[in-house]
């Protein structure tokens, strides 16, 4: 039933991140259910007519003691065994870095820019003063690196069945990097360089969304979200690099 009020699980970590909150559900409807039982046979137990006399002593303390250890335990549990294990799985970065797809992502108000290494698998330098319309990252052409480097304005393109690591910053104030599909949440703060990770398991499109609010325009801080099959990302960043021009510095 769950399943159908979620996004799509598109990444390695979703299904356990989903587990943890059909569980949690679970642990809080039982919980609701017990409570509410035990409120009826309060409401039965001390009715007015068979307990006309109000009396402090009410009931052994024996029932509710059990009760909270029931919660208690049953919080540790779900801690120990689901949500500690998921967390640390998604607090541990890949093992093997040049196996995984980087990029940098730095938001403002109200958009995402977006920077790829290109081909070379390398960032080059960038610069606020060669931000423009043409070039929203500021890469700067004439560095080594930067010459098939790749920046683009609320589109990120990334392959399937490869870990993306994405370097987060915020040029203004908090923004909250969204990818619901991917179970992803990071928030980009100003001064701060962050990452955040995922291994997409199915191709399609969705939307970038911020969950933080930034501004008046927080509504339409939206980007195209893609997940590729390899040979289709490895040609689209080909095209990609054949549309920067040749006064840019790449031939």
């Amino acid at each position: 039933m769950i399943e159908r009020l979620l996004p799509v699980a598109g990444s390695e970590h979703a299904v356990a991140f989903d587990a943890v909150l059909k569980s949690v559900h679970a642990h809080i409807a039982i919980q609701a259910l017990a409570w509410g039982t035990f409120l009826v046979f309060c409401l039965i137990r001390f009715r007015s007519s068979r307990q006309p006399q109000a009396s402090h002593r009410g009931i052994a303390p024996v029932l509710p003691m059990f009760a909270i250890a029931v919660v208690i335990v049953g919080d540790v549990v779900l801690l120990a065994t689901m949500a500690l294990p998921a967390w640390l799985a998604r607090a541990t970065m890949p093992s093997s870095v040049l196996a995984a797809t980087e990029v940098r992502i730095a938001a403002e108000q109200f958009a995402w820019n977006i920077h790829y290494p290109g081909p070379d698998r390398r960032f080059g330098v960038t610069s606020a003063a060669l931000i423009s319309a043409s070039n929203p990252v500021g890469i700067d052409r004439t560095s080594p690196d930067g010459t098939d480097d790749v920046g683009l304005l609320n589109v990120l393109m990334v392959p399937v069945g490869r870990p993306v690591v994405v370097q987060l910053s915020s040029r203004d104030v908090v923004h909250s990097f969204t990818l619901n599909e991917m179970r992803v949440r990071q928030d980009a703060t100003p001064g701060l360089l962050v990452r955040t990770w995922f291994t997409p398991t199915i191709t399609g499109q969705w939307q970038i969304a911020c969950s933080q609010l930034c501004g008046l325009a927080h509504y339409r801080m939206r980007g195209e979200f893609s997940v590729l099959s390899q040979p289709g990302w490895d040609e689209w960043l080909r095209r990609e690099v054949a549309l920067i021009p040749p006064e840019a510095g790449l031939r």
